[in-house]
């Protein structure tokens, strides 16, 4: 085997991940396919930024949206102030908003400073070793799991449908898997492309 050869490859493959793949990341080898609509959302035990620990289970009965997030990404960052105001919006209908942060090297003092900092008020669950971000294939940031009371998945993928970073779409897909959620109907649509950077995992 020409291991010249076989170097430039891996090259190539490392620059594609990091460069090139700023939309739908490279994904774990260890990361599972992504859950489909209507199944369980597997559970997860995860720590917030002030070590309280989250469990899914322990929201049962409510709806829950969970944000694949990053303190550095732009296209999460330019979401941020939009899924804040949504879970205000959403706080009387007792629905529940986590971000989770699977991506190596950001401790949780830095994150706790990005959140103070930008008014992320709910939640944020660290995500060692992306373990939760492999078992639901998540790829990147913001990336959203809407579950139902249930605990299955009833909408996953983009938040909206922007086209730049800061501006808001004009199809609003977590918002409106939300609406119909409350209003007793299931989203539509149930699956949307994401968009952001990739997970950078362990």
């Amino acid at each position: 085997m020409d291991m010249k050869r076989v170097s430039k490859y891996m090259w190539l493959v490392f620059l594609f991940c990091a460069t090139v793949v700023p939309f739908y990341g490279c994904a774990s080898e260890n990361a599972a396919a992504a859950p489909k609509i209507g199944n369980p959302l597997p559970d997860f035990e995860l720590k917030d930024l002030n070590g309280t620990v989250h469990t899914l289970k322990q929201y049962a009965g409510k709806i829950v949206v969970l944000e694949m997030c990053s303190m550095e990404c732009p296209w999460s960052k330019g979401a941020d102030p939009h899924l804040v105001a949504l879970s205000k919006k959403h706080a009387d209908d007792g629905v529940v908003f986590l971000g989770i942060d699977s991506h190596f090297g950001h401790t949780v003092e830095a994150i706790k400073d990005y959140a103070e900092k930008n008014g992320k008020s709910y939640p944020i669950l660290k995500d060692v070793d992306n373990k939760f971000a492999d078992a639901v294939g998540a790829k990147t940031t913001p990336e959203v799991y809407v579950v139902d009371k249930e605990g299955k998945l009833a909408y996953h993928g983009a938040f909206d449908n922007r086209q730049q970073e800061t501006q808001e779409g004009d199809k609003a897909y977590v918002a409106d898997a939300i609406a119909a959620l409350l209003a007793g109907n299931a989203p539509d649509p149930s699956e949307a492309k994401s968009w952001g950077c990739s997970i950078k995992r362990k």
